[in-house]
């Protein structure tokens, strides 16, 4: 009675130790139906490792050894011309052999902890496997010495059928014995769920007054994970990449907004990848004219922009790269023969025709006439298709584009080409070039030539820019050359005019030889004569 009267007085305590040790004993119960289900979970891992290792043995190792002498006997040695092409029709037969002992190995390591009453069972699947590997790989001795009449007799005798028969005698006493171990654990663990059932049904009629709360604040903490997807959703358009169309509102697809958080940040994972692996042409995964200006800012516009300012760099990079090594290769043109005009203008030009891709040449040097010193523009080199073309061609200065150039000293862009203003003759017929580029070739502002370019593709600003820099160098070694030609020139004529000297001053000693003798007799004469 004083009991009772103890419970009445403190209900509320009592009520809460009476729920503590059910939930005390609930726990004790969940632990032990967790170890149950962790037992359970671990032998039916490794019940079903065993069967997948012991089904490995056929699918992996035999199936594999077998298509790779199949895949071997349909190609032959009539199409394997390396070794490395013989390997690699065998590299499924390889694979499957060097798998078998690993596989080997973890059934047996897997069987004997479970304490497997038949282990000479894994020894016949063992045999099995090695016995087929044997035969396939005499077979494939009999391709390669070309005993093919031994080989299909062996073929026909289906090796693959018998190996099978063994298998699947051995394969079975495994597959029963796990699956028995299977079945235990599954039985031990519906146990421990029907002794959990019978508390969580007296913990349930005590805690229901619980649930109504529980049920209240799993409405709000729903309203409160909706508005957090809500706010995800628009960070994800905001912040990573936008695809457009009409927002969700208040309704809103969990899975729909975490797979695209996901999408995105490997749709930017790719193409980051792309992009340091040198792809500048990489677009963004869902990327489109309709939802382009709503991805200026977000991080798919900038990885888009940070591209396009990489591409602009590697185009620059390019572009120096080939000027620089343009320049290189035109120094050791210009270097290997500098002591002669008409050999250094083929030289040159051949080299510019090809560098700037051009299909036709000309270069005209400026010459000056020694009688009148009137300078005019004479062809010194013409070439075209790889072919050095012998022309003779004579420009007076300011006539034709040619003319004007050298008098203005800027270059000449023609893309706008006049039919019949100059063809290029190839295997394919005569054709009009689209383009035509004349560079004055000046050094300290005065032009010493005047190169003419003919191609099918535009000539780009950077390449008038190089052809400037080359006619610069070309312009100074025209010069040196010209004075030095104009020096052997003068020298040539002072060493005439020497010869010349030294002729008239032998022919007077000669006539005053002759005066002073005739001198001599007339005095003699003179003196007989008294």
């Amino acid at each position: 009675m004083k009991i009772i009267n103890l419970i009445k007085r403190h209900a509320l305590i009592s009520s809460a130790v009476l729920l503590l040790l059910l939930v005390l004993a609930n726990t004790v119960i969940a632990f032990f139906n967790h170890f149950a289900l962790q037992r359970k979970d671990a032998v039916t891992v490794e019940a079903r490792e065993a069967i997948r290792q012991s089904t490995q043995i056929w699918d992996q190792v035999i199936r594999n050894v077998d298509i790779g002498m199949r895949g071997y006997a349909l190609v032959r040695n009539d199409s394997l011309t390396t070794e490395k092409q013989v390997q690699d029709l065998l590299g499924p037969m390889s694979t499957g052999k060097n798998d078998l002992d690993s596989i080997i190995v973890r059934l047996r390591k897997i069987t004997t902890r479970q304490k497997f009453q038949h282990p000479s069972a894994i020894d016949s699947l063992n045999d099995v496997a090695k016995d087929f590997i044997a035969t396939a790989e005499g077979m494939v001795t009999m391709i390669k010495n070309n005993e093919m009449d031994q080989f299909r007799r062996v073929l026909r005798s289906d090796p693959g059928k018998k190996s099978w028969e063994r298998y699947d005698k051995a394969n079975s006493l495994v597959r029963t014995f796990e699956e028995e171990l299977d079945r235990e654990a599954m039985k031990s663990y519906e146990r421990a769920n029907q002794l959990n059932l019978v508390f969580q049904i007296i913990l349930g009629l005590i805690a229901f007054p619980t649930l109504i709360f529980m049920i209240y604040k799993i409405n709000n903490d729903r309203i409160a994970r909706r508005d957090l997807f809500l706010k995800l959703e628009k960070n994800n358009k905001e912040f990573l990449f936008n695809p457009g169309g009409a927002s969700s509102g208040k309704v809103v697809n969990e899975n729909e907004v975490i797979d695209n958080s996901i999408k995105n940040f490997k749709a930017a994972t790719a193409f980051i990848s792309q992009v340091s692996n040198g792809n500048f042409a990489a677009q963004w995964e869902g990327i489109s004219k309709d939802n382009e200006k709503l991805n200026t800012s977000n991080l798919a516009g900038e990885l888009m922009q940070m591209r396009d300012r990489m591409k602009a760099i590697k185009a620059q990079d390019e572009i120096r790269n080939w000027i620089t090594e343009g320049l290189a290769k035109f120094s050791d043109v210009i270097r290997q023969n500098n002591n002669n005009i008409v050999e250094l203008s083929y030289d040159v030009l051949v080299f510019l025709t090809k560098y700037m891709n051009a299909q036709q040449g000309c270069l005209f040097v400026v010459q000056e006439d020694l009688e009148d010193g009137h300078e005019y523009l004479e062809m010194t080199a013409c070439y075209a298709f790889n072919r050095k073309k012998h022309m003779t061609k004579r420009l007076e200065i300011g006539s034709g584009i040619i003319g004007q150039v050298f008098l203005e000293g800027t270059p000449s862009l023609l893309t706008d080409v006049p039919n019949g203003y100059t063809e290029i003759t190839s295997g394919l017929g005569d054709s009009t070039p689209t383009s035509i580029l004349v560079v004055p070739m000046k050094y300290n502002q005065k032009v010493e030539a005047v190169i003419e370019l003919a191609g099918f593709d535009k000539f780009e600003k950077y390449q008038i820019e190089f052809m400037e820099k080359v006619g610069e160098i070309t312009a100074s070694t025209l010069g040196s050359v010209k004075n030095t030609e104009k020096m052997q020139h003068l020298v040539n004529q002072f060493k005439s005019q020497t010869e010349q000297l030294r002729a008239q001053e032998e022919e007077l000693r000669q006539n005053m030889e002759e005066m002073e003798a005739t001198q001599e007799a007339m005095r003699r004469q003179e003196k007989d004569s008294f």
